[in-house]
């Protein structure tokens, strides 16, 4: 068993109904908090949205603005879901035009006004159960928020083994999958994938005059405006640091046991047990809990 010691920032969005430039808004978030908002999945995106409320008639300023190159994202933004090279192993078919991700026999190739079938990503399966067909013919944009509503978000193709499961499963059909283009860039400086954009915006526009802001007739969805109008905003400030001690375990099971780690009763049962013997020597243990990696799994079996 071993341990370690991190310092964990807790965040919490601030919103400011005083309209501001985005430039403006960007100084102020920095002056007073750590930055414009940013957001990296659809539960960040939630806290904004119950931060801003419905207290604005237009739109809010948060920290995305539009750069000068496109690069090629996953609509998937978890960063411990690819491993090295993992997000950008892109097999071509063709690459003109548009900037979102169509799978068709093996290959990828570009449209996002098409409607198509696409494949969604359920990261709360396992095995080939994760990849689920989506029949109904939509855009890439609309796919996107079915998927993310549905069950994680659209299919990402990390490897081989994903590009052969995904050809297995759709048969030869064309369909969208979780690629997509873009030249935003955040104001912090992150590079999460995370996009929101309303359905008949693609995310990409040409001028660097423009800014991405929340739409009030769109609940929330992003649209891009000229960074010089005046609108409220959504700051993301530090709340407090807290200490978390990071435990990693290794058991070791007689060859006959037939105990599933995995399952929820087993780790509660070894939490308990843990908090019983900790508790001897840490006068206080507050929220033990599993940290999961990707797929949902607390240990992983290591060959003998």
């Amino acid at each position: 068993m071993c341990s370690r010691c991190l310092c964990v920032q807790q965040h919490q969005y601030a919103f400011y109904d005083a309209p501001k430039t985005w430039t403006e808004a960007q100084s102020y978030c920095r002056g007073t908090c750590i930055d414009l908002a940013n957001m990296e999945d659809m539960k960040e995106m939630d806290m904004v949205l119950k931060a801003v409320g419905d207290d604005y008639s237009d739109a809010v300023w948060f920290g995305l603005q539009t750069g000068s190159t496109r690069t090629w994202h996953w609509s998937l933004a978890d960063k411990d879901f690819y491993e090295e090279g993992e997000d950008d192993y892109l097999k071509w078919g063709s690459k003109s035009g548009y900037n979102c991700g169509v799978y068709d026999n093996g290959e990828l190739h570009l449209g996002c006004t098409d409607y198509r079938h696409s494949v969604c990503f359920d990261r709360t399966k396992h095995g080939v159960d994760q990849y689920i067909l989506y029949p109904e013919r939509k855009s890439w944009t609309a796919a996107r928020d079915f998927c993310r509503k549905t069950y994680t978000d659209l299919v990402s193709l990390r490897n081989d083994a994903e590009y052969q499961t995904v050809q297995d499963l759709v048969n030869g059909t064309a369909l969208h999958v979780g690629l997509f283009r873009d030249s935003w860039v955040w104001s912090d400086m992150t590079d999460s994938s995370f996009r929101y954009w309303q359905e008949k915006q693609g995310g990409y526009t040409s001028s660097l005059e423009y800014c991405a802001a929340l739409l009030k007739t769109e609940s929330g969805k992003w649209g891009d405006r000229n960074c010089t109008e005046a609108h409220p905003f959504v700051c993301k400030c530090i709340t407090e640091t807290r200490k978390v001690q990071i435990i990693k375990l290794r058991i070791s099971q007689q060859k006959e046991s037939m105990l599933d780690l995995n399952e929820p009763a087993v780790q509660n049962s070894i939490l308990e047990q843990m908090k019983l013997k900790m508790s001897e020597n840490i006068s206080e243990v507050n929220n033990l809990q599993w940290r999961s990696s990707w797929d949902g799994k607390v240990f992983i079996k290591q060959p003998a």
